[in-house]
């Protein structure tokens, strides 16, 4: 028996980071790359970006997945899964890197294998 958690990280697309320099940001990876590549590096079991077709953030207007281009504003979800211990500490370690984002627990099962 093996527990495991899954939160959910919501950010909009053009999120850039705080903790870097302007000039460094224009040639880093998007957001969402940083986050997955922090979170392999962590060692964590799984990490997957979800592509969102529309949605909206705290209210405001509903932003459409329409075309080639993203709008800066348009909803992305990382949803990482490992042990709660685990999580925790890629949390802590990460806590700049999450300034401004939204974290969710979204489930909490125990896998039974037989």
């Amino acid at each position: 028996m093996k527990t495991e958690t899954t939160i959910r990280i919501y950010f909009e697309y053009g999120k850039k980071r705080k903790d870097v320099p302007f000039w460094k940001t224009l040639h880093e990876s998007d957001f969402a790359t940083v986050i997955l590549k922090k979170v392999k590096a962590s060692g964590l079991k799984q990490a997957l970006q979800f592509n969102v077709s529309r949605g909206y953030f705290n209210s405001k207007k509903i932003n459409w997945g329409i075309g080639d281009v993203q709008h800066f504003k348009h909803p992305q979800i990382i949803e990482i899964t490992d042990t709660k211990e685990n999580i925790e500490r890629f949390l802590e370690l990460e806590k700049k890197l999450f300034e401004d984002t939204s974290i969710y627990i979204i489930k909490n099962e125990i896998l039974l294998k037989s």
